[in-house]
């Protein structure tokens, strides 16, 4: 037996099948594995590693930082997706581990992430000026205040039970 199908053998034995990427599943919830959901986590981790190499890279034209940055944004979707279904299966808690993540070190603009380069194309670099601009605005205005009611805290469900309830305790140590 070759070293390649003791591999092959023990990754079947362990619930890891095939990992081609063209093979991935769309919907994270058909797989049932922890060991298959962490192969098409690493996978993606890959992917993401080798687009950031080529996203940094300064031969790469405007329109290809763009379709890289598009495919990272997808990817990181993606390997959120598989981190919570391994979580959900029993698994390692991935989220935790990767919100203060370096990888993640794109700035958020309308909710899209923008990676190495791309945050150097012109009208991403409009749009963090701006957001710069407005960011120092908001802090000079006061937050808003929310009034939570005691429904929210879970404390009772009918303030009228409430007010009888505290009635009643008064008259009784009164």
């Amino acid at each position: 037996m070759s070293i390649n199908n003791f591999n092959q053998y023990k990754n079947k034995e362990a619930g890891v099948i095939e990992t081609n990427p063209k093979q991935r599943p769309k919907n994270v919830n058909r797989v049932s594995s922890i060991p298959q959901a962490d192969k098409w986590r690493s996978i993606i981790l890959s992917e993401i590693s080798s687009k950031l190499t080529q996203i940094n890279d300064s031969t790469t034209n405007d329109q290809r930082l763009r379709e890289l940055n598009d495919e990272l944004n997808k990817l990181f979707k993606e390997k959120r997706s598989w981190e919570y279904r391994i979580k959900e299966l029993g698994g390692n808690d991935y989220i935790l581990a990767t919100k203060n993540d370096m990888i993640h070190s794109g700035i958020n603009l309308a909710g899209w992430r923008y990676f190495g380069r791309a945050k150097e194309l012109p009208d991403v670099k409009k749009m963090i000026e701006d957001k710069q601009k407005n960011g120092n605005d908001k802090k000079n205005k006061k937050p808003h205040k929310i009034k939570l009611d005691d429904e929210y805290f879970g404390k009772i469900e009918d303030s009228k039970t409430l007010i009888d309830y505290e009635t009643e305790r008064t008259k009784e140590n009164g």
